[in-house]
C-alpha cells in the first residue's frame, strides 16, 4: 500500500522510510528491555514494557474514538 501511495520519482525513500520505522519498531522496545534488565529487575521491566504498551493502547483508543465521531 506505501508502494502504491508513494510517488513515482520519490517511491524508493518512502519505502526505505517504512521498513526503517517498522525494524525500529520491533528492535528497540528489546533493547529497551534489555537495558532496563540490566539496571533493574526483569520482572520490572517487563512491567513498565507492559504500562507503556497499556499507555499507547489507551492513547490510540481515545484518538480512533475522536476520529470515528468526527
Amino acid at each position: 500500500m506505501v508502494n502504491q501511495l508513494a510517488p513515482d520519482d520519490r517511491r524508493a525513500e518512502v519505502v526505505s522510510a517504512y521498513f526503517i520505522c517498522g525494524f525500529l519498531g520491533n528492535a528497540l522496545p528489546v533493547i529497551g528491555i534489555g537495558i532496563l534488565s540490566t539496571l533493574i529487575s526483569s520482572t520490572v521491566a517487563s512491567m513498565v514494557f507492559a504500562v507503556t504498551i497499556a499507555a499507547f493502547a489507551v492513547i490510540a483508543l481515545a484518538f480512533g474514538l475522536k476520529y470515528q465521531a468526527g
